[in-house]
């Protein structure tokens, strides 16, 4: 059978185009790869058109606007997840009026098709205390739990993503002066990060605890599991949920948050070097953010830092000593029935 456009571009577009000139992440590609698997599904079963039948031709801008109103309303994909297919729908037809300028203006029209607004949700983290006795959960008596407390830590203090913990080999921990990990982020991206002295000393006795300083475990994950393999998503959420619940049950007084996911101890580190008044170019260096602009966004969510600069710039210009106006006391009375 012949292969149809779309099926030739996509391959190539998947397989060859994001990794090899683009250099962006598995992850991403997977994301990517994952739209156009539910393009496909919703083209075979609303469109009754077979993914091996399926043309550039026949995927009109009304057949990907429909597309988006399946997902919110068929799939219940909330407005960021529909932005995400979008944004993956767009970066492929910009990839496809190189390949087939023939239907270049199609492509414009699917181009142009906006990113729904969604409502901005303020950022949860820990507070300093929160954050504090998260810490003292697990039983440093235990192999387990000095494990537990070094990925917790590190994972706070280096404002690491989860897939960069994830990835992180032996060999990229600098224990010596000054400590540092070498994280690897989002495009193949590396970048040093520095570490406190006192996760640099949890690091170092983890590693001795578990032979990883020996010739030939440069490679080695730094945190694995019971079959020696690197930590997933899953098994680093199932920590900090585990200690979240341990700390929520021995302070109920406490605001902790519902949930704690590992890209929350990355906001929380970003909240709390902004409060402690860290330059924003620093931050954005450590967080590894490409702009600045998704630094800042750590800024307008963070009240604290808002409400200690608007007091350092505040004017005194009304005087404190303000009579109090009772003369008329008809006016007082006739108010104060009118209010009843």
């Amino acid at each position: 059978m012949k292969q149809t456009d779309f099926a030739k571009t996509l391959t190539r577009y998947l397989s060859q185009y994001l990794p090899g000139q683009r250099n962006v992440s598995t992850n991403t590609i997977k994301s990517y790869r994952d739209t156009f698997k539910q393009l496909l599904i919703f083209c075979n079963t609303e469109l009754n058109i077979s993914p091996e039948f399926l043309t550039l031709n026949k995927l009109k801008s009304e057949t990907i606007l429909t597309f988006l109103l399946w997902l919110e309303k068929s799939k219940r994909v909330s407005i960021n997840t529909r932005n995400q297919r979008l944004a993956a729908i767009h970066s492929f037809y910009r990839y496809v009026q190189l390949e087939n300028p023939e239907i270049m203006f199609e492509c414009q029209k699917i181009l142009c098709i906006p990113l729904k607004k969604r409502e901005i949700k303020p950022i949860d983290y820990l507070d300093q205390e929160c954050l504090k006795l998260l810490f003292e959960q697990p039983n440093t008596n235990s192999k387990k739990g000095r494990r537990d407390l070094t990925i917790m830590v590190l994972l706070y203090d280096s404002g690491a993503r989860i897939q960069e913990l994830i990835d992180l080999k032996v060999g990229e921990v600098r224990l010596s002066k000054p400590a540092t990990v070498l994280l690897t982020g989002k495009g193949g991206k590396k970048r040093y990060v520095p570490i406190i002295g006192k996760t640099s000393d949890l690091l170092e006795n983890y590693l001795k605890e578990n032979h990883l300083l020996d010739n030939g475990k440069q490679d080695h994950p730094l945190f694995y599991n019971s079959a020696r393999l690197s930590f997933t998503r899953p098994g680093i959420t199932y920590i900090l949920e585990k200690y979240l619940k341990e700390a929520k049950e021995l302070n109920p007084e406490k605001q902790f948050p519902g949930k704690l996911k590992p890209h929350m101890v990355r906001h929380t580190k970003a909240m709390h070097l902004l409060e402690a008044g860290v330059n924003i170019i620093y931050i954005r260096d450590l967080l590894g953010h490409v702009n600045v602009s998704t630094t800042e966004h750590y800024a307008r969510a963070n009240s604290e830092v808002k409400r200690k600069a608007l007091e350092s710039a505040y004017v005194e210009v009304v005087k404190q000593d303000i009579p109090v106006w009772d003369e008329d006391k008809d006016l007082l009375n006739w108010l104060q029935e009118f209010c009843r």
